[in-house]
């Protein structure tokens, strides 16, 4: 996991990437980072391609951080080689 500072990560979504939240549907609901996607991990594998860029950098973030772990490796299973798991999203609850 990187230690990004908000800076770090506000530059890298200006600039294009995605914020991905692997939480559940209704875990997303009850409030998320902003201008986060939510694609649960359950079902990641089947939706990644459909709604990720493989080009573009994607920060992934879960609750805790162990879906997060699971998710960069699912990506990077897939193709996908711009990923970085931001881990908690306490982490950065206050990057706005």
């Amino acid at each position: 996991m990187n230690n990004l500072t908000c800076d770090d990560i506000r530059q890298t979504l200006e600039s294009g990437a995605t914020l991905l939240d692997v939480r559940t549907t209704d875990e997303f609901n009850s409030g998320a980072l902003p201008n986060a996607k939510n694609i649960p991990l359950s079902i990641l594998p089947v939706l990644a391609h459909e709604h990720l860029d493989k080009d573009e950098h994607v920060f992934i973030y879960c609750r805790a951080g162990g879906r997060a772990i699971m998710a960069e490796r699912i990506l990077a299973g897939l193709g996908f080689n711009r990923v970085t798991n931001i881990g908690s999203m306490h982490q950065y609850q206050h990057c706005h």
